[in-house]
């Protein structure tokens, strides 16, 4: 998912049928597969594309039909072979078509989160895709170590030291009802470089499609809060911000507004990325303090937001 004050919004368009061969193919459309609007970095969509049972990626217009064939597939493991992962568990299943660029200016923003004192930090993938150079909002330079499309995480080295982290908990599951609280940068800088944190509870324990290493909350997640720590009641990691259902899409299908309906990957995920990565994320059993304002300042230090130039 590209975030632009990117954040991907996700609208899961029903079951597929099985992709017929390209010789006698119809032009997919957006009951085949899950629907993306990316804005770009504004109010207006920039681009929408399917993403297909089989990962691929195709462009569509205002009606949900292509406008272009889909991208045929490289052979498995070469990086950028769309829908399958590279090495290393670099997937490229999403190749979102890219917004309008202007060279060396902000084209997208996010959010990311340190995970050890020493400087390296998460974020989505979709935040870093495609950037020349990303930076933190003073304009350090961030440097991408590792993403992993498939997950959509990243993780970044800012070069710097945090006094506090944001820790993983003893137990990594996630339960329904507990309460969660979203930290990041919602609209880029539209509101200013001061963080942002909202609050709700778990709502359901999958994402888009039954997508079992995400969970669903009601914290308002906008664009700009993709790679922002969900964190539980005592600030430990519950999962990072990904994407909220696309509210003008699921009223056209539906005649009806979706409410708070956001989504966040789970941290088990972000553990064996970081694991696959050599980092190991530091654990807490106990909490530094429970409540909204108690977590706030504990985990505010640790988030920041991330820029991508073209």
């Amino acid at each position: 998912m590209r975030i632009a004050i990117p954040l991907l919004l996700l609208f899961a368009a029903g079951c597929a049928e099985p992709i017929p061969s390209p010789a006698e193919a119809p032009p997919p459309s957006a009951d085949q597969g899950t629907m993306v609007t990316d804005y770009g970095g504004g109010s207006t969509p920039v681009a929408r594309y399917i993403r297909l049972p089989d990962g691929r990626a195709v462009r569509v217009g205002p009606d949900g039909t292509a406008t272009e064939p889909p991208a045929a597939a490289a052979p498995p493991g070469t990086p950028g072979a769309t829908g399958k992962p590279a090495p290393g568990g670099d997937s490229v299943a999403e190749d979102a078509p890219a917004a309008p660029r202007r060279a060396g200016r902000p084209i997208g923003s996010g959010s990311a989160f340190a995970v050890t004192t020493n400087g390296l930090a998460v974020t989505n993938a979709h935040v870093v895709q495609g950037c020349s150079t990303v930076v933190d909002e003073r304009g350090r330079r961030v440097r991408v170590i590792a993403a992993d499309r498939r997950r959509d995480l990243a993780l970044i080295d800012t070069g710097r030291r945090f006094e506090s982290v944001v820790p993983f908990r003893s137990q990594t599951a996630v339960d329904l009802g507990e309460t969660v609280l979203v930290f990041g940068f919602p609209y880029g800088q539209a509101l200013g470089t001061g963080i942002n944190v909202t609050n709700g509870i778990v709502t359901g324990l999958v994402g888009p499609g039954g997508d079992a290493s995400r969970f669903q909350m009601n914290a308002a997640v906008q664009p700009g809060n993709s790679g922002g720590p969900a964190v539980d009641d005592a600030g430990m990691l519950l999962g990072v911000a990904v994407g909220r259902l696309n509210d003008l899409a699921v009223l056209r299908a539906t005649g009806s507004l979706p409410q708070g309906i956001n989504f966040a990957i789970r941290a088990s995920e972000v553990e064996r990325f970081l694991v696959e990565q050599g980092v190991q994320p530091e654990r807490s059993r106990t909490a530094g303090g429970t409540g909204a304002r108690a977590v706030s300042a504990a985990v505010a230090p640790a988030v920041f937001q991330v820029l991508c130039r073209g």
